[in-house]
């Protein structure tokens, strides 16, 4: 999986995507994963149906999506959508 460069994290979560992207041992990868998807979850549910938070929430899609390839190239979790 190809690493992006890193880049200013925009919102306070962010961070843990990143650290998960550059993480290479395997089971620290899976911690990180599960503390980024945690982080994302509780974002998620502070937001609520907030209005103002239509871009926040592109960018949590978009770090869910990243975390689920991360599983799945990187962990070789099993693809459930194919």
């Amino acid at each position: 999986m190809e690493n992006p460069a890193p880049r200013q994290n925009k919102f306070e979560w962010q961070h843990l995507i990143q650290e998960a992207l550059v993480e290479l041992d395997p089971e620290k990868l899976r911690a990180k994963i599960a503390e980024a998807e945690s982080a994302i979850f509780n974002r998620l549910q502070g937001l609520g149906r907030d209005a103002d938070g239509g871009q926040e929430r592109n960018a949590l899609q978009d770090a869910s999506n990243t975390l689920l390839a991360l599983k799945r190239e990187v962990l070789k979790y099993p693809d459930w959508r194919v």
